[in-house]
């Protein structure tokens, strides 16, 4: 009972699988396949198969992921800095590109969808189109910053720019077709895309709200003559509604400018319809809304004024025409600064082969040397 088992043992065996057959995916091993194999050594790989059916990428997510990576290398050779949107979305933006001046980073920000081809296939004249949703469309519309779109042919890793917006969509269409030229290229002209990039920052800056703050003040004292003339019911003139418009617009520019908020002003647009539904449908504000607008911008306006002149006083701008404006308003007698530029024949000259290039050159402001 205690001593030692001399009988002969049988070899251990693995059990089968409950069932006659294991299924894995596409895969089937019977039970006795399953014993016969581990004595093969053909289970091995059969288990190498299994265990190899991975997820997979689609060519299309690599293309597109080289063509942002080819974008990003472009722009930052370019001194740009190229900032990629976090995570994968559909939503039109793909990248935030800032401009940089003299290795000075300038706060000025445009927004980039980037569309990969692995070889783009050009028409006989040069171009390409490629389709975007209304959707994607409409956000571009509604963004404040400047959108470009890139088309990169991953062959020949060359990238191409396109304005979206300049194009119009069709009436009930889903999508609308971005055109890209083949001769408009970041290698190619990468400096008139940042011609328009400048004058687009130029034109919407805040700054240059500062620069018109001298013409709409002129503005805002003429329509304090019109408040409270004429029939209620009579709608302005066609200049005067402008000026209106205009004001209003400059008015909540400038506040948002000064961090000054605007919540509590109706929108024009809400002006425009108070006064149709007043009086009667007119294009132009009624007098007796226009009053009213008037009335309730002023103070607004005022305060905005006064908290700019708080800003000019602690530190004086470079812009001569708002210096004086201020000075005008104390009474005292405003100083004229001749602008450098008046007197350089290298403006000059350029300004004038600019004019010439274009065609409309009549007069020439450079003076010939003596």
């Amino acid at each position: 009972m205690g001593g030692t088992d001399s009988r002969p043992r049988r070899p251990l065996l693995l059990k089968k699988p409950r069932s006659t057959t294991e299924t894995a995916g596409d895969q089937s091993i019977s039970g006795s396949a399953f014993t016969g194999s581990l004595a093969s050594g053909t289970f091995a790989s059969s288990a190498t198969l299994y265990l190899s059916v991975l997820p997979q990428t689609p060519d299309t997510d690599k293309t597109g992921d080289l063509a942002v990576s080819l974008c990003q290398v472009a722009f930052e050779t370019r001194d740009c800095k190229f900032r990629r949107q976090d995570g994968r979305s559909d939503f039109g933006i793909d990248t935030e590109i800032e401009i940089v001046e003299k290795n000075s980073v300038t706060g000025r920000i445009l927004k980039a969808q980037v569309k990969g081809q692995a070889e783009t296939k050009w028409s006989s004249q040069g171009y390409v189109y490629i389709s975007v949703s209304i959707t994607t469309y409409n956000m571009w519309k509604a963004l404040p910053v400047p959108i470009i779109a890139l088309l990169c042919d991953v062959k020949t890793q060359s990238i191409y720019w396109s304005l979206p917006l300049q194009r119009v969509p069709k009436q009930s269409a889903d999508t609308i077709s971005l055109r890209f030229e083949r001769d408009q290229s970041i290698e190619k002209n990468f400096e008139r895309l940042m011609s328009y990039l400048r004058s687009w920052f130029e034109t919407f800056s805040q700054e240059n709200i500062l620069r018109e703050v001298p013409h709409f003040h002129a503005v805002f004292t003429d329509l304090t003559e019109e408040v409270g003339w004429g029939d209620a019911c009579v709608m302005l003139d066609e200049e005067t509604d402008i000026n209106c418009r205009r004001f209003y617009n400059h008015l909540i520019q400038l506040r948002l400018r000064l961090g000054l908020p605007c919540v509590d002003l109706p929108t024009i647009d809400d002006w425009y319809t108070r006064s149709a539904a007043t009086w009667e449908e007119t294009p132009q504000l009624c007098h007796g809304t226009f009053s009213e607008l008037f009335l309730c911008a002023r103070p607004y306006y005022e305060e905005a004024i006064a908290r700019l002149r708080e800003h000019v006083n602690a530190r004086p701008p470079e812009n001569q025409e708002l210096r004086n404006l201020f000075t005008q308003l104390d009474g005292r007698t405003p100083t004229t600064v001749l602008d450098p530029r008046i007197e350089s024949q290298t403006d000059a000259r350029a300004f004038d082969q600019r004019l010439e290039k274009l065609g409309f050159l009549k007069y020439t402001q450079a003076r010939e040397k003596t």
